[in-house]
């Protein structure tokens, strides 16, 4: 009722309508009963309640990860559009053709999933206050990073653009 989030652990028939109305039910795979299996949407293979800890770990760090790497994309396409815009606007023609445009974004897209992917968790993350279920994946405090990133880069590729010399 006040809009947190609820997990509920189980283990037999009288568990399931808890394990059914929580918004995250665990149900103990080795002791447990099929009716609080069915009910749940984990089951724990082990039965041990230190792997719940390991799923928010993990589940937090996941959650961090695509934060980050929305906001890193969202930043990055941008500068892409804005910069290919006055580009095209001032010089006539896109500073970037259809394929250095599809490449850029194919880096981008593939070192930035590798750095996110491989972060491993930490118990910090623990120590954070839940997100709340009516938080956006996108806060505003990215909103500015994004603006703000976004045009410390521009400022950058305008420079090089309509300044730069080639060797």
């Amino acid at each position: 009722k006040l809009g947190h989030v609820v997990g509920v652990t189980g283990d037999g028939a009288n568990d399931a309508p808890a394990l059914m109305r929580a918004d995250i039910g665990l149900a103990m795979g080795v002791t447990g009963t099929q009716v609080a299996k069915n009910a749940s949407d984990i089951v724990l293979l082990d039965d041990n309640f230190s792997s719940i800890v390991r799923s928010v770990v993990w589940g937090r760090n996941v959650y961090l990860s695509i934060r980050k790497f929305l906001q890193f994309q969202l930043t990055v396409n941008f500068v892409a559009l804005v910069m290919a815009f006055v580009g095209g606007a001032i010089l006539r023609e896109s500073p970037l053709n259809p394929i250095q445009m599809l490449w850029v974004n194919l880096i981008m897209d593939t070192l930035a999933s590798l750095a996110l992917a491989t972060e491993p968790p930490s118990d910090e993350l623990l120590k954070r206050k839940p997100v709340s279920k009516r938080e956006s994946l996108i806060t505003s405090h990215m909103w500015k990073f994004v603006i703000f990133q976004g045009l410390c880069q521009i400022a950058i590729l305008g420079v090089i653009l309509f300044k730069g010399t080639l060797f």
